[in-house]
């Protein structure tokens, strides 16, 4: 399977990735668009004030989703599972709150931009959450973090994206109930539920209720 993790950044998703490797098929993770590119110096500006910029932002983007689809794929055909160290949808939720702080909408041509290319789709993504001011705190900390990410209200609008993603199953998180042995306990049961609801047969079709009516 496809496993995606998603959230904004110092969320925990690299931390929680590699809790899962032990725990699923010998696992690729393919980490995220910072670290697959082949030169992160080259990446675009994570603050653009116009669509034009933040269209031109993730079409760039999409050619390091190359990469990562790349080694996806090698890694199924090899049987293996695949965790994504972000997604897709990463692009998408950033664009969505990057608008709505600067007054643009790109939203619809966002989701054309990215759903016009081949992407590493997950069967199921993790959504984690967390405090804003805690993330924030967080942030503070990472040397050369963009101050984007200190703004809790790039946190809300990119979780607000999130409610309503490409990836078909999205499940959420609180990245700080507990501890990271009990996150981790927690996806692995929604990846099991998930994979239990795969292999359930799905129901013989029914009569069609038009002509059933009639």
């Amino acid at each position: 399977m496809i496993l995606g993790i998603e959230g904004v950044s110092c969320v925990g998703k690299t931390t929680l990735a590699a809790q899962l490797t032990t725990h699923l098929n010998g696992p690729a993770v393919i980490p995220c668009y910072y670290h697959a590119s082949p030169d992160p110096t080259r990446l675009p500006d994570p603050e653009p004030f116009t669509t034009e910029h933040q269209l031109a932002n993730i079409a760039q983007l999409l050619d390091v989703e190359e990469l990562r689809l790349a080694r996806a794929r090698q890694a199924l055909m090899e049987g293996r599972d695949v965790i994504l160290d972000r997604t897709v949808d990463t692009l998408l939720a950033h664009a969505h709150a990057v608008g709505r702080m600067h007054g643009f909408d790109c939203d619809d041509q966002a989701r054309r931009l990215v759903t016009s290319r081949p992407v590493a789709m997950p069967d199921l993504t993790i959504v984690l959450t967390a405090d804003p001011d805690v993330l924030a705190h967080r942030a503070r900390l990472r040397k050369g973090m963009p101050t984007i990410f200190y703004d809790r209200h790039f946190s809300e609008h990119f979780n607000a994206y999130l409610a309503h993603p490409l990836a078909p199953a999205v499940a959420l998180l609180d990245a700080n109930c507990g501890s990271l042995d009990d996150l981790t306990a927690h996806a692995l049961d929604h990846v099991h539920r998930h994979q239990a609801a795969q292999r359930r047969p799905s129901p013989a079709p029914g009569p069609h209720p038009l002509k059933e009516a009639s």
